[in-house]
Order: C-alpha cells, then structure tokens, then sequence
C-alpha cells in the first residue's frame, strides 16, 4: 500500500462506473467571517492574479527527505534528515528552471526539526530566482486516526511569524487531502497573519471553498486515471474526462481561482478491463499516467474554465516521490527526491508523464501552450 496514496486518495471506494468516486464529505464548519469581506478580498485577489503569468507549480516537501512519515502518518516516525544547502540549489534549480515552475508549495510537518526547517526554508528562497514563489505549505492535522494536529499553537506562531517575515508576507498555503476536515485553532493563527492570503492545496472536487481560503489547487487524481486509452477510454462518456469536465464547470460560478492538478502517478491498470479503479492503491502496482493524458486534460480545463475562475496547473511531486520509491519501479536512490538532491533530470519509472508536464510548463512559460 502506498504511504502517500493511502491518505492521498481519501478512501476512495470503486463505483459501479469504475470510477473513484470520493467520500467523506462533512459540513464545514462555518468561518467567523462575513460574506461581504470574504468576496472582496476574493475579487481583490482575483484581479491581482488577472496580470500575473499562469501558475505553473510542484507541490514538494522543503525537506525533499526520503522518508516524511513523521507526523504526517504519526508521531512514532523517525525524523527525516535535514537537506544540505547545495541538495537544496540543485533541487530549486531543475524545478525553477528545467522544469520550468513559477511557484512551489513547500510541504512541512514537523517531518525535521522547526530550527532546521526555518534554515532549510532560508536555502529553497536564496536559491530560486526572485520572480518563483515560494510559498509554506503546512499539514495541520495528521491523517492518524485520531487527526493529531501537528503543530502546538505557540510553535505554529512563532513559525508563522517567520514564514511571514522571512519566507513570503503575502500568501501560505494549507496542505490537505482530505476533504472539509476542522482545521482547528492553527487556522486561526494563521488566518490572523495571512487575512487574504490563505491557499487551500488539495481541495476535492465537491468541496466548498470558504474562508479564509481565497484559492485553492484542486486534486483531479480520480478523473485524469479513469480509463486506459485515452480516445477509446478517458474521453468516451462515464470516464475521466466527462468528470473532469464536470469538476471544472463546477468551480466556474465561484470568485475563488482554482489551480488544476496535473498528474504522473495513476492506479493499477492490468486489474480492470478499461482502466476503472481497482479498488486499491499499492505503490509497489501504481502505473504512469498515459501519454498524452495531461495534455488533453490541459487542453479540456483550459477551454471549460471561465478565465476568471482559472489560476493554472500544478502537480504533486510528493504522490510521485512516494511511488517512484517504491523498488519494483525506481527503488530508493533512483526515487524522485532523491534525483532532485542530486540535481539529476527524473526518467525514471512515472519519467513519461512527468516530462510531459515538464513540456506543458514550458510551453506555458514561453507562451506556447
């Protein structure tokens, strides 16, 4: 079983479609909020980014460690090691540069020490250029049974106060793959330093978007690997592209930009007949996206998505870390994070969409796309 997948995938279970269709949905609880504030720093944001370039962003841990379990799983993990300075550089150079992002959501939880994540977070900014944003994105609640929140409110202040000051004073981002679960008080903490700035990593499609989140990426991971081939299955009726289609139709009426998902690891295709959901997700039997998917499913969102409601792409290098890992597919020192450390161009066993991605960024960024 996947260590990632388990809680990437929200428990999905197999529909009668063979689709992944998601669960779990709970009332949020209301914001302390009113809604007149919350649309005008909506639309304020809104018209900042309607000048921006589009978002082309990784999710990816700051600590690019080979193991992340601790508290993200659990507490009973043994901490993951500190990078080095020049492990950081070269890991910000292939993503700023090679691979073309304009932004990266750097994934924390207490996974390292908070003194060398404060250092470690100092190396990723000094190291990608002025124009890439880097921007925390925090874990505050354990997918443990009990939902541990990671943070102690004192240690989440005094975190945030650096992130702010030293990091990025305008935006931070709320990493959950889990749907509309009760931040708790950490969000109020954070709310409190980024009062129109909080972005929502890893909303699921049905999810509502409320404040203090004003954006948000939106997963996409059931709909992109629903069907083996991608004319005779993905785009046929009752497969991944009518759902796409439908998520992102879905998100049009709303001020908030969302940021859509691109993905590199998808299920078990050899266990069904046209690439269904196989009612598992096992890193040791997790496949490649098909060629060529993320392209049309680039080409899809970018036509039914109302300019307004459209902020770019991004895509989960954590998923495709945890998979690559795995030793039937790239094994430990040949798994993504650790081609980053190295500085190292990823062809690894999910090579073929992730290059892909890579192209389409590219594409983005010299206006090509």
């Amino acid at each position: 079983m996947s260590a990632h997948g388990n809680a990437r995938n929200c428990a999905v279970e197999p529909g009668a479609s063979g689709e992944a269709p998601l669960r779990g949905f709970r009332r949020p609880r209301p914001w302390q909020g009113g809604w007149v504030m919350w649309l005008f720093l909506v639309a304020s944001v809104s018209a900042s980014l309607g000048a921006a370039p589009m978002e082309r962003s990784f999710w990816v841990h700051a600590s690019l460690g080979l193991f992340t379990q601790r508290n993200y799983f659990g507490t009973n993990f043994p901490a993951t090691a500190a990078p080095t300075q020049p492990q950081v550089e070269k890991a910000a150079r292939l993503l700023t540069e090679s691979y073309a992002a304009n932004r990266l959501y750097l994934i924390y939880h207490r996974e390292m020490p908070a003194e060398d994540a404060r250092r470690v977070f100092l190396w990723w900014r000094q190291a990608c250029p002025k124009e890439a944003e880097i921007i925390p994105a925090l874990v505050l609640r354990m997918y443990d049974r009990a939902q541990t929140p990671v943070f102690a409110t004192n240690e989440l202040a005094a975190l945030a106060d650096f992130f702010r000051d030293q990091i990025n004073p305008r935006q931070l981002a709320i990493y959950d793959i889990y749907s509309r679960r009760d931040q708790g008080a950490a969000l109020t903490v954070l709310s409190r330093r980024w009062p129109s700035g909080l972005i929502r990593v890893g909303l699921q499609p049905g999810e509502a978007l409320d404040l203090p989140f004003v954006a948000a990426v939106e997963d996409t991971w059931s709909a992109l690997c629903h069907g083996t081939e991608n004319e005779r299955d993905w785009s046929q009726p009752g497969f991944g592209a009518e759902t796409l289609r439908k998520w992102v139709l879905a998100r049009n009426p709303s001020p908030q930009p969302i940021a859509w998902d691109l993905v590199t690891v998808a299920w078990d295709y050899s266990a069904t007949k046209r690439g269904g959901y196989p009612g598992y997700d096992d890193a040791d039997k997790n496949m490649p996206l098909p060629a060529g998917r993320n392209r049309a499913a680039l080409k899809l969102i970018r036509e039914g998505a109302q300019a307004s409601s459209l902020a770019g792409f991004s895509s989960d290098l954590y998923i495709l870390h945890e998979n690559s890992r795995s030793a039937p597919h790239d094994g430990r020192t040949k798994s993504f994070y650790e081609c980053l450390k190295r500085g190292e161009d990823y062809r690894g066993y999910y090579g073929t969409p992730f290059q892909e991605i890579v192209t389409l960024y590219r594409g983005l960024r010299d206006g090509g796309e």
